[in-house]
Formats: C-alpha cells, sequence, structure tokens
C-alpha cells in the first residue's frame, strides 16, 4: 500500500477526503494526480490517441487522451434553419420535487415535444401531473412501474412501445447523489443545461442529430466525475450483455458512455437494445446500489449499441464551467459543423 493510502485510510475522513473533494470540484486536474498516482499504482500505454490504462483494483481500460476528447461547442456559432423532428422526452421522476425544474427544462425545446414520465407511486404520480398540468408543448403521460433498474428499466422496458412514432427522444431524470453530495454537486445542472439549457443549446443538438449518421448526443464528463469513466464493477456485466446483443467487448475497447445516462438519441440507433426483451424482473430491487447493477451494465454499453446500429455519437458541451481539460469545437458554418463533426467522432468498437 502507498504512502498515500496508508494517510488516507487513517485520516482520511477528517482531513485528505475533504482536500480530495475540494479538488475534485475546483482542481479536477489536481484531483486525477492524486486517484491515478497516489491512490491508485497505474501503468499507461500509449495508444495514439488514447492511452490504455492497467490499475490496481479496476479492471483494465482504454480512454481517450484529452487533447484528443472533442466536444462539439452549442449554441451553434451561425444560425441553422429549424429541423423538422418528432420529438419526445422519456423522463424519470423519482424525486417530484425536481418535477418543476424538469419541466422548465422541456419548454426549451423549440418545437412540440411530447413527453412520457415513469414515477414509482400513486402519492408521485398525482405530484408529477399537477406539475405538467399546464405543459402545453405535446401530451404529458405519467405511469407508475416497479422501483427496478432506475432511469433505465422504465425508459426500455416500460416505455418501450412508444418509440416508433419519434424520430429523436431525449433521455432525463430527477438525478441526486446523496453518496457523494459535494464532490458532484453541480453534476445535475451541468446535465441539464448541455441538454436543455435554452432553446438555442437544444436547437443547436437538433442540427447534430439531423445528420443522418449521428445517434446519440450527449454532455461532455463533468470534470469532478472524469475519474469514473471507467469500468469499475461493471465490466463482466456489461460484456455479457453486450453478448446477448451479438456484440463482442474486450478491456482494449475505448470505455465511453453518457455518464449520469442523459442524452437525445435516435431510437433507431437504440434499436437492439429496446428489441431485446428484457422485463423489469431482469433488474434487482432498488437498495442505492452505487455499482455492478444490470442498469449500471447498460448504461456504458449504450455507445456500443448504437455503433453496432450504425449511427456515430458525439459530445457537446456549452462551456458554462470549464477547466480546459478537453477540447471545444466552434462551428460558425454548416461547413465547419460538418468538418468538426468528423473530426470530434471516436469508435468505442475500435480496439487499441
Amino acid at each position: 500500500m502507498s504512502l498515500y493510502r496508508t494517510v488516507r485510510s487513517f485520516i482520511g475522513r477528517n482531513f485528505v477526503r475533504p482536500f480530495e473533494d475540494y479538488c475534485a470540484v475546483n482542481r479536477p486536474d489536481v484531483y486525477e494526480f492524486i486517484f491515478y498516482n497516489l491512490r491508485h499504482t497505474t501503468r499507461r500505454e500509449d495508444c495514439g490517441d488514447a492511452i490504455f490504462l492497467q490499475m490496481n483494483g479496476y479492471e483494465d481500460f482504454v480512454q481517450l487522451k484529452r487533447a484528443n476528447d472533442f466536444a462539439l461547442k452549442i449554441p451553434l456559432d451561425f444560425d441553422a434553419p429549424p429541423v423538422k423532428l418528432k420529438l419526445a422526452a422519456i423522463v424519470h421522476i423519482f424525486y417530484p420535487e425536481l418535477a418543476d425544474e424538469l419541466k422548465t427544462l422541456l419548454l426549451n425545446v423549440p418545437t412540440s415535444l411530447d413527453v412520457y414520465i415513469s414515477t414509482t407511486s400513486p402519492d408521485k404520480k398525482a405530484s408529477i401531473e399537477k406539475t405538467f398540468a399546464d405543459f402545453g408543448k405535446g401530451n404529458v403521460v405519467v405511469k407508475i412501474f416497479p422501483n427496478r433498474g432506475r432511469d433505465i428499466a422504465p425508459a426500455i422496458v416500460g416505455f418501450r412501445d412508444v418509440y416508433e412514432n419519434y424520430d429523436a427522444c431525449v433521455h432525463l431524470h430527477s438525478k441526486k447523489s446523496p453518496h457523494a453530495e459535494k464532490r458532484l454537486s453541480g453534476w445535475r445542472e451541468h446535465l441539464y443545461h448541455n441538454l436543455l439549457g435554452s432553446r438555442e443549446i437544444v436547437g443547436g443538438i437538433l442540427t447534430i442529430l439531423s445528420r443522418d449518421e449521428i445517434g446519440a448526443v450527449f454532455p461532455q464528463y463533468f470534470d469532478p466525475i472524469r475519474v469514473s469513466i471507467n469500468w469499475g464493477e461493471n465490466f463482466f456485466a456489461t460484456r455479457d450483455f453486450l453478448r446477448k446483443l451479438g456484440i463482442e467487448i474486450d478491456s482494449r475497447h475505448l470505455i465511453e458512455f453518457p455518464a449520469g445516462s442523459m442524452f437525445w438519441f435516435k431510437p433507431k440507433a437504440l434499436a437492439p437494445l429496446l428489441n431485446c426483451g428484457l422485463t423489469f424482473d431482469d433488474f434487482p430491487d432498488e437498495s442505492g446500489q452505487l455499482d455492478g447493477t444490470l442498469a449500471h451494465a447498460i448504461e456504458r454499453a449504450f455507445l456500443f449499441v448504437v455503433e453496432t446500429a450504425g449511427f456515430g455519437w458525439l459530445k457537446v458541451d456549452c462551456g458554462e464551467k470549464n477547466f480546459g481539460m478537453t477540447p471545444t469545437l466552434k462551428s460558425a458554418s454548416p461547413a465547419q459543423l460538418d468538418e468538426n463533426i468528423i473530426k470530434a467522432r471516436h469508435s468505442v468498437l475500435k480496439r487499441y
């Protein structure tokens, strides 16, 4: 055990962990150094635009080099014509106190929008329906589903039959992180803002998603959670699940996923997942699990499914709180947007 980990085990609660929390929020570059070099012994192998990492206590994984982890800046820096797509929002609201915040965000969609909301009890359903009673952009459907699979199971099992009616959807949920409130403070706001923060932000995402080859768009990672972009306890569960879909992966594949499981997507890009026959019984009862469940595996499987369906994926970033850890590509014209899309695309199916 390293000296740092020894010290952390004795005085971590009162001294080291508060310092790490501070660095994660205010100096994520320092926090990454602590995580990779002091808390863990990390062996790195250069793979061109990515790095293969081997860490004690973690499954091997491949991550993009920061300089190659491109996101498209939104809003776009040019006036794009309105995009004509039939849209839906798939929303899981476990915490009804966040329903009004979600409704306000959904009102930023610059066209009609149907909303499908899942929750877990009659009282929550009544509260959510009251909040959305004056939502005027489209139909609102609120359903109660078993408290299994968090936001994932309701979306791919409970509302599986709605997707054939839409060209594109946004998947959201009432996110809280009680296990790490200080370190992850601002994560929900980061995701919400980069997906639905203004009409211009949404318009830019829809312009990107209107490209035939793009199947999913999600926010650039919230800096304090970058060290969590790995397999965690989920590699074997993800591998085994994808194998059932006919997709083979190993630790030499790039690990990228919409962390927090909020993103815009085309239903056709998730067809292999939506049509695989999962039921609520496939997911464990909710007991506050932090990792290792089928829902966590599916979160990490999304982009493998998107690529297998013949589509690509991209990250976006409005740059409101950017520590300069990754580059953001500005698009001042449709032609430049096309160039940036080519530059920003990576593949999780590529082996390094």
